[in-house]
């Protein structure tokens, strides 16, 4: 069931948040990695990228934060911008800072010989992003037969975006999906995408709420009830993050104050006021993760230990960019720690920080005089 592969927009948390999690949990995880339209704001640069700077960044960003193990590349969003000049430059600077990328190409792009070069001998040497309502046996071979590359050196990611996640048979429909593709040629994984969050943040002002991961429950029945060797089969959501992979026409609004929990069953989203200071209110929101039944642990990432510490108002809450760090580190741990145990793998925990005693021994002394 291992790797972990999920579908992470190439921004400022989420690849921050891929760096900097445990080496141990690292070489279980493949990203894929969507690049964002290039009106999307740049944190770093302060504003949308050029194509040019999509092209160069790109690459040096992911030879800086995911050089060593293997991840996947979309470029969908930004293809109209690059046009097959600039993509094959992204790829070539990106590839050569890590050979392990794969390109993963859309079905309408798959016969673009633009890819015949971007192909790398690697296996996997592609990815193909496939919504579960495009499912086309001709396109799919045609595509494979455009660029030469046979179906058993090509990943799928069958999107399950829309799909009614909610519905009692749901799963035995992902299962037949999972058939139906695998009769179409001997792939080398199949790899389950989508997520059942709400694409509206769920949780009232200053409310707590906890949403079921139906995406995970039903990935787990439809790979019991399908025909596909589960060793063929792989899982990828959207991180903590939307029940979608979209972005907004226009710049991001006024972030809100919460963080999206993981836990085994839920995701437990812990939300704020819309008034008063951040500090505050994100003070409260990690103080309400810590004590509730939902929190793992500080120890169980890093990303627990940082919210433990701000809660404790030891440590800084952050700013919406390193909220989102927070969420998608502690998720992707809690993922692969999921599929470690259904492959017999363990993780050890991580340290833990303590609340200093130095005020209060302060206080004892003057009590004394």
């Amino acid at each position: 069931m291992l790797p972990y592969r999920p579908a992470l927009r190439f921004k400022q948390g989420e690849y921050l948040a891929a760096a900097r999690i445990p080496r141990e949990i690292q070489k279980y995880i493949e990203p894929y990695f969507i690049i964002p339209p290039p009106k999307e704001r740049d944190p770093e640069k302060g504003g949308p990228l050029t194509a040019e700077e999509i092209a160069q960044l790109t690459g040096e960003r992911l030879g800086k934060h995911w050089p060593l193990y293997r991840a996947y590349l979309d470029p969908q969003y930004v293809m109209p911008l690059l046009r097959d000049d600039g993509l094959t430059r992204m790829f070539q600077i990106a590839q050569a800072r890590n050979p392990n990328l794969v390109p993963a190409v859309t079905l309408s792009e798959l016969q673009n010989p633009v890819w015949q070069k971007l192909l790398r001998p690697n296996v996997p040497r592609l990815a193909i992003h496939l919504p579960f309502e495009q499912l086309d046996r001709d396109a799919l071979l045609a595509g494979l037969r455009a660029l030469n590359c046979r179906a058993e050196d090509a990943d799928v990611f069958l999107d399950f975006t829309g799909a009614p996640f909610d519905m009692a048979d749901v799963a035995a429909s992902v299962a037949g999906q999972f058939d139906i593709l695998a009769e179409i040629a001997p792939w080398r994984h199949i790899i389950f995408q989508g997520s059942a969050f709400p694409v509206k943040n769920p949780a009232d002002e200053g409310k707590d709420v906890a949403v079921p991961r139906l995406e995970w429950t039903t990935f787990l029945r439809a790979m019991a009830d399908c025909n596909v060797a589960p060793a063929r089969l792989g899982y990828s959501d959207f991180g903590a993050d939307c029940g979608e992979i979209n972005f907004p026409r226009k710049g991001g609004g006024k972030p809100i104050r919460h963080t999206r929990y993981t836990s085994a069953k839920t995701t437990f989203v812990v939300r704020g006021k819309d008034t008063g200071s951040h500090a505050d209110n994100m003070t409260d929101v990690f103080s309400r993760l810590i004590g509730s039944e939902h929190f793992s642990g500080q120890g169980f990432s890093y990303a627990d230990r940082r919210m433990w510490e701000a809660a404790k108002g030891i440590a800084s809450c952050g700013n919406p960019s390193m909220w989102r760090e927070w969420n998608m580190a502690h998720h992707m741990v809690r993922v692969v720690r999921d599929l470690g145990v259904m492959a017999g793998i363990t993780f050890a925990d991580g340290p833990i920080s303590t609340v200093p005693e130095q005020a209060s021994l302060f206080a004892e002394k003057e009590d004394q005089h």
